[in-house]
């Protein structure tokens, strides 16, 4: 049986690095065995592993929603647009969550309108983002929501910065000190909080008062499980 997702670009480009590592002299024919036993056509296998990956998870919540049945989707514009773009993102990460978020904005899509220009902008900062970017976008949108980040607040009576609540609610992201600062701004600079510094000294409320722009909110919402409205 012909798999009917063959022949995709990825896929074209994988056969022309073959085809110009076997044009060399000598050393051609070694390198292209080696490519294609290490290499084979991954695009591919990441673009079919994702689409099965992300049809089972349709299937389960098709019962949840009329949107998602069969019929509804096949006629769904914005669905498609948004599953092909996503489908082509997929091939270029080899990250399990940036893969999940990118499933998330493909159900989403069928499940509620987006209007068209803003859904664009969302698939572009979905290219942009890493899961540290939305685990920290969510963050900023509810910090009252995060226990350990209300304890540090509350423990903070003469002022303290939004890092040390990051690193009490999100050890993981606060122990790279670069990283952490490049994705606070990149997030600013997207238009999705109202903050571009986690150094700024405030009180312990005010460290949690919600720091996502209305855009952010929306783009949160866009990536976010259906179910569990939770990113990543």
């Amino acid at each position: 049986m012909n798999d009917t997702f063959n022949n995709r670009p990825e896929d074209f480009l994988n056969r022309g690095i073959k085809a110009a590592v076997g044009a060399l002299p000598v050393v051609g024919g070694p390198l292209n065995e080696f490519l294609a036993f290490v290499i084979g056509d991954p695009a591919q296998e990441r673009r079919d592993d994702f689409m099965k990956a992300t049809l089972e998870r349709l299937i389960r919540l098709e019962a949840i929603t009329e949107s998602l049945r069969p019929e509804n989707l096949r006629k769904n514009e914005q669905f498609h647009a948004t599953f092909i773009q996503a489908v082509r993102l997929a091939t270029t990460t080899a990250s399990a969550e940036k893969k999940k978020l990118l499933q998330n904005a493909i159900i989403n899509s069928a499940m509620g309108e987006v209007d068209e220009t803003v859904r664009l902008l969302f698939i572009q900062m979905l290219d942009r983002i890493t899961p540290m970017h939305a685990v920290l976008l969510a963050f900023f949108d509810n910090p009252r929501g995060n226990q350990a980040a209300v304890r540090k607040a509350e423990s903070i009576s003469l002022g303290g910065a939004l890092v040390h609540l990051i690193e009490a609610a999100l050890p993981e992201i606060q122990s790279n000190g670069e990283l952490l600062t490049r994705v606070v701004v990149d997030l600013h600079s997207m238009g999705l909080t109202t903050t571009n510094s986690v150094q700024g000294m405030m009180t312990g409320s005010g460290l949690l008062d919600r720091r996502s722009t209305e855009l952010g909110r929306s783009f949160l919402t866009f990536i976010s499980d259906p179910e569990t409205k939770t990113v990543p």
